[in-house]
């Protein structure tokens, strides 16, 4: 049996999730490590603005904010701020406001293909870069099949890659996990790890060059 996924838009629907962000964004240049530790826990929520039978404005707001002590203040979102995105049924997302509502954002995003799905079937798309910096990723998800206690929940299993997996040269950089409500129409859970490395070459100093290691645990859960 195939089945058909996608997103259910309804005006005004309201959806949260807490998110936990673990991971480390390091700096490492000749002679020198810098670390940035990210430990925080957050509470987003979506509110459906508007909507037809093809897409919808999403307006995401920061309702909450924990961090740890060593994490600098002005790198966490910023409790009470909006973002505002525009999402198709199969998950497509782009920001309207050019911004995403946190690090990681375009990562607890979930895209199904036009198709029908059965068991085993695996499908590849593009993931959005939101904040402009990280390259090109790609994300290959997979369809399990249906919750054996939840019925009503569908598990799905991804892989990141840096480049198309259908090309040579390409990188696994992350696995997760998706839990989508069937009878809803929008993500239950989610639980994503990515560990990526890149070069920066330094301005005015054409022989240095700056690696950036991003390591990313992003567990989210509807409330």
């Amino acid at each position: 049996m195939s089945y058909l996924f996608r997103y259910k838009f309804v005006p005004g629907k309201e959806i949260r999730y807490r998110i936990d962000i673990t991971g480390s964004l390091d700096f490492v240049a000749p002679g020198e490590k810098m670390k940035n530790p990210i430990n925080m826990e957050m509470v987003i929520g979506q509110h459906i603005v508007s909507c037809d039978e093809k897409e919808a404005i999403i307006k995401v707001q920061i309702e909450e904010v924990k961090a740890a002590p060593n994490m600098p203040q002005d790198k966490l979102p910023e409790v009470g701020s909006n973002s505002v995105m525009k999402m198709d049924v199969l998950g497509n997302t782009s920001w309207v406001n050019g911004k995403a509502a946190w690090e990681g954002a375009e990562h607890s995003l979930m895209v199904f293909p036009e198709q029908e799905l059965q068991p085993g079937d695996s499908w590849v798309r593009q993931t959005e870069d939101a904040s402009g910096t990280a390259g090109v990723f790609f994300t290959k998800y997979r369809l399990n099949g249906f919750d054996r206690k939840f019925k009503h929940l569908t598990n799905f299993t991804t892989e990141l890659f840096s480049g198309n997996p259908e090309e040579a040269g390409s990188i696994s950089i992350g696995k997760g996990v998706f839990s989508f409500n069937s009878e809803d129409g929008w993500i239950e859970n989610s639980g994503t790890f990515i560990k990526h490395e890149s070069i920066i070459p330094v301005p005015d100093m054409p022989n240095m060059k700056i690696r950036t290691i991003t390591s990313l645990n992003i567990q989210m859960e509807r409330i």
